[in-house]
């Protein structure tokens, strides 16, 4: 039968019982794990379970996890942890080149020490994984002012079930070389290869920062006046209006009923002009400015809030700014919410007893224009829950696409949209 017979046994390492529990996926165990060294080894282990075939979930830190539907089914653990090498770094250039398992905090620390970083603040970057959120698509709270992952990305490797290795873009920020498959690959949740590496461009980091809290009564006020700020040349680098609870998770005490937390990066004579336009517009609106002294830490657990570690269900609303006053309307009086405004993201905390209502609800409230998905919901409640919602129009180019690039469905099977 040659080289495509097919294989009798599973890929990979054996998994110990304590590996099988850190590396469940909705209550799914893996029977092995491969851990590839770079592109080339990543692709030949992907031919070796094309071949059985074996079904691969694609792990990277695992701050993603939760995301997608309930696997299909699950064989191997594919583990992007032993390719985490910085390839190349020109900081003249404001370029890099990674691999997909290197840390967002390395990545972020290595670029420090030249001034350089890149803006993009994904949930948990002490874990995070550069080609996870890449596969996730995953932006944190800073993409209405330096966009998101397709912004930054500028060439892509990628490995496939086939056991080749597609190279596309380059390492200059100004390339148009070959098919766009870099945008192909940016939020497919790895269903149609394994991002092995990244080519990013950077920028430099900012002179200083601040932060301006308001505190209102309700919260379309406090929307009204972020979203007024994000069309200023001042803008925040973020803007979130949180209530109480969310609040009080991020590690301020006090009673208020909505807050507006505004980030403010740039040249120190900018954020202070930034500064007292913020509080200008906050007034304006209504709302109270407060003086006290914010910690780093409140910043890096509102960023983390959308990644609970623990078994919550999370919905995010994604819709026109202009369709938020509608969603607000439809949040459950018992969820707990993070809102980007300038973006037009709401995110949710519902009780699970609750979670299919609210789920109905917040779809009929965005319409057409808008979306509603689970971001994260326990094993329990996960399978009665429609994950990514009705499949957009151009879903049958997404299953061609799927079918071409893994004809046997053995990467992330049924975890994306439409059961890819």
């Amino acid at each position: 039968m040659g080289v495509e017979a097919r294989a009798k046994v599973l890929p990979g390492h054996q998994i110990s019982v304590e590996q099988q529990r850190l590396m469940s996926v909705d209550g799914l165990l893996p029977s092995k794990v491969i851990r590839p060294s770079d592109a080339q080894d990543a692709a030949r282990g992907l031919r070796q379970c094309d071949l059985v075939p074996a079904r691969v979930v694609v792990w990277g830190g695992g701050t993603q996890m939760r995301l997608g539907s309930v696997p299909r089914g699950y064989d191997i653990a594919f583990s992007t942890a032993g390719m985490s090498r910085l390839l190349e770094y020109e900081p003249a250039d404001l370029t890099c080149r990674v691999e997909a398992g290197m840390r967002l905090s390395e990545l972020q620390a290595a670029l420090a020490a030249h001034g350089q970083r890149l803006p993009l603040d994904p949930p948990h970057p002490q874990r995070a994984t550069v080609g996870g959120m890449v596969a996730a698509n995953a932006n944190g709270l800073s993409r209405a002012r330096y966009g998101t992952v397709r912004d930054w990305v500028i060439g892509i490797a990628v490995a496939y079930p086939s056991g080749k290795v597609a190279r596309a873009g380059g390492k200059v920020v100004k390339n148009v070389a070959g098919y766009d498959l870099m945008k192909l690959h940016i939020g497919a949740l790895g269903t149609l290869g394994v991002v092995a590496e990244v080519n990013f461009k950077i920028q430099t980091r900012p002179e200083a920062q601040a932060t301006v809290l308001g505190h209102f009564d309700g919260a379309l006020p406090a929307i009204g006046a972020a979203a007024r700020l994000a069309r200023e040349y001042l803008a925040p680098s973020a803007a979130i209006v949180i209530d109480r609870h969310v609040l009080w998770a991020c590690g301020l005490t006090a009673d208020w009923r909505w807050t507006l937390a505004l980030r403010l990066e740039g040249y120190a004579r900018e954020v202070d002009a930034a500064r007292d336009l913020a509080s200008r517009v906050v007034r304006e609106a209504g709302g109270r400015v407060e003086g006290q002294d914010i910690l780093a830490a409140f910043w890096d657990a509102a960023r983390d809030w959308s990644a609970p570690a623990d078994e919550v269900v999370l919905l995010r609303v994604i819709t026109p700014v202009v369709g938020l006053p509608a969603v607000m309307v439809a949040v459950p009086a018992d969820a707990q919410a993070l809102i980007q405004p300038p973006s037009g993201i709401v995110d949710l905390r519902v009780p699970a007893t609750t979670a299919a209502v609210a789920l109905e609800g917040l779809r009929g409230a965005a319409g057409a224009d808008g979306q509603v998905v689970v971001l994260s919901a326990p094993p329990s409640v996960k399978p009665s829950l429609d994950v990514w919602g009705p499949p957009p129009p151009g879903f049958p180019i997404m299953r061609a696409l799927k079918q071409a690039l893994d004809p046997n469905g053995i990467l992330n099977p049924g975890r994306f949209v439409g059961g890819i």
